[in-house]
């Protein structure tokens, strides 16, 4: 099995990582380091107006349910508001003191290609942070580090070119993590359909996949292959 020895996954969100859950539950039982960094409360992400003072603990207290299921070493919460993410300096040097504290062999960030507004500022503030924590700049953030593969992870619907990942025997992990979602669950009940028709594909023998895009200034030498 190739793997990496410590892989980083930013998340706009609470519940983002778990697109790859596959893949991070993989990592993790090699024995892999996996640094989960979620940039915002999710504090939009309620569908009771009675959950509105405390959605930002109970996201808190389901991204610890995920940590569990999937293995996840470390997660960072930066804080910001839900609906409020921005490239801007602030949060910047935030991830890139991230970066250099951590020090991944990958990093993984969120594409381009999505609706929501928080995924595609983590997209679009990616190179430059990439770029800036290699550099011998910001000297109280931290030791340059360049990080030396960077993959996007979901909203990359047409971008290339791509690995595609067998992440079966990881499945119901993943189903389960997004099933532990409660709030999100609620507001979402496809989840619970989704995830119970994934269940019941790798069940009758199916399999689940899981696709990355490379970062356009990442060379890829070795392709990180998976087994159970």
């Amino acid at each position: 099995m190739h793997t990496y020895n410590r892989i980083m996954v930013w998340g706009a969100h609470p519940d983002d990582e778990i697109s790859m859950g596959g893949t991070i539950a993989a990592h993790a039982d090699a024995g892999s380091e996996v640094v989960v960094v979620t940039i915002s409360r999710g504090d939009a992400g309620y569908c009771r107006a009675e959950w509105a003072d405390d959605i930002a603990g109970r996201r808190r207290e389901e991204a610890a349910a995920c940590d569990e299921i999937l293995g996840i070493s470390e997660r960072v919460f930066l804080d910001w508001p839900d609906q409020g993410v921005r490239h801007e300096w602030r949060l910047t040097r935030l991830l890139i003191e991230q970066l250099r504290r951590h020090r991944p062999d990958a990093l993984f960030t969120m594409g381009p290609n999505d609706r929501n507004s928080d995924h595609v500022a983590v997209n679009a503030m990616t190179d430059e942070i990439v770029w800036q924590a290699a550099e011998n700049v910001l000297a109280d953030h931290g030791e340059p580090y360049a990080v030396p593969l960077v993959f996007i992870y979901a909203g990359h619907e047409g971008l290339g070119p791509s690995v595609e990942l067998d992440v079966t025997p990881w499945a119901t992990r993943k189903a389960d993590a997004w099933l532990s979602q409660t709030t999100q669950v609620e507001m979402l009940p496809r989840i619970r359909e989704r995830m119970a028709n994934l269940k019941r594909v790798v069940e009758e023998g199916g399999t689940d996949t899981e696709r990355f895009v490379i970062w356009e200034r990442s060379i890829l030498d070795d392709l990180p292959s998976l087994s159970a």
